[in-house]
């Protein structure tokens, strides 16, 4: 099969240089083992620890398919590549992962569609958290929770927003944050650039936009979100467009902060896509169906705080906070990721030369 995206493109495109060198130095950029048993891939810790309880556990997936489920762990950017280099014969089942991520690997040829007959809760996700078709995969992609970037304000320092015009405020001089290219602002840029005019193909009122914000109000750049965990606690900062999930947080350890879904919200959701060629094609969609209930997902909510992306998912009164209004996903502006890294190198230099003044 003819991939639309060799793995060279793919590394570059992606920026992960380094994920490729750690891949060749432990051997793993060679053809991998296809999988020997049911395999999730994912990020670790508590996150990796909360995808088994609310998707493996609690549906009692083991007993009912009879199979042993095994999970790697990783950084996004080294399994994602190992699917890459493995495409047609994965190393694993399936593997959690960002838009961005999923449409290289769609992109690669190295996914494939949902089994709609066995994935029956896919129809019931939102329809701006799916991926749109993307060659031949029409329905490929679907988050189990809505990871989504709003703009975060203190609000006893700052008023309620409107739009990214707020970032302007005089009275918020040298207190605004905005992300650093490197962590989400690439992606950052694209939603505030198409609030603009703008396009993945024309970013000048966007670079515009934040070259004024930095110069003229003193736009403080942070690097990731621990930084901006620690801005906001500090009251170093008063408004910045940051992550619902971590509001929440820091809503819970006292700091005076909320969320407002203006137009421009960023929506990354991470999913489980089908793997081309794997051993558990059947099961894989099984699993994937659970990831999209809403009753499964709600586990995901009481652990991160981010809300379920399935419509239907009823949340307590005790997490209804969480929950992403219906009425506000209207705001969220999506993101063609093939476009955006196509220009990747292109904007860097843009974003460093004219918004940083480097």
């Amino acid at each position: 099969m003819k991939t639309g995206i060799s793995r060279r493109q793919f590394h570059a495109a992606l920026g992960w240089g380094a994920a490729s060198i750690a891949l060749s130095e432990f051997g793993l950029m060679r053809p991998a083992i296809a999988e020997e048993n049911f395999t999730l891939a994912s990020t670790g810790a508590t996150w990796g620890e909360g995808l088994r309880a609310s998707f493996v556990d609690a549906p009692k997936f083991e007993e009912k398919t009879g199979l042993k489920v095994s999970q790697e762990f990783a950084i996004d950017s080294v399994f994602t590549a190992k699917a890459m280099a493995s495409c047609g014969s994965p190393p694993f089942s399936t593997l959690g992962v960002l838009q961005a991520e999923a449409n290289f690997l769609a992109l690669g040829g190295c996914l494939q569609d949902y089994d709609l007959d066995i994935c029956t809760n896919y129809k019931d996700i939102i329809d701006s958290a799916k991926e749109p078709p993307r060659g031949q995969l029409k329905n490929w992609f679907a988050p189990y929770v809505l990871t989504i970037m709003g703009l975060v304000y203190n609000t006893k320092e700052a008023s309620k927003p409107a739009s990214y015009q707020d970032l302007m405020n005089p009275k918020y001089k040298g207190r605004v944050g905005i992300p650093t290219y490197g962590w989400v602002g690439n992606s950052w840029l694209q939603v505030l650039n198409k609030t603009l005019g703008g396009d993945e193909d024309n970013v000048d009122p966007g670079i515009k936009f934040l070259a004024e914000l930095v110069k003229k109000n003193e736009a403080v750049i942070i690097e990731n979100t621990d930084a901006a965990l620690k801005a906001f606690t500090r009251e170093e900062i008063v408004i910045m467009p940051f992550w619902n999930g971590r509001t929440f947080v820091l809503q819970g350890q006292g700091v005076p902060v909320d969320i407002e879904y203006i137009p421009g919200t960023m929506l990354v959701g991470n999913g489980f896509p089908i793997l081309r060629g794997g051993k558990f094609i059947e099961q894989t969609n099984r699993f994937c169906n659970i990831t999209m209930d809403g009753q499964y997902q709600i586990l995901m909510t009481q652990r991160f705080f981010y809300p379920p992306s399935n419509r239907n998912a009823k949340l307590p009164p005790d997490m209804a906070r969480y929950g992403f209004p219906a009425d506000k996903e209207k705001n969220v502006v999506p993101i063609d990721y093939e476009k955006m890294n196509a220009h990747k190198s292109q904007y860097l230099d843009r974003w460093n030369k004219e918004v940083l003044g480097a």
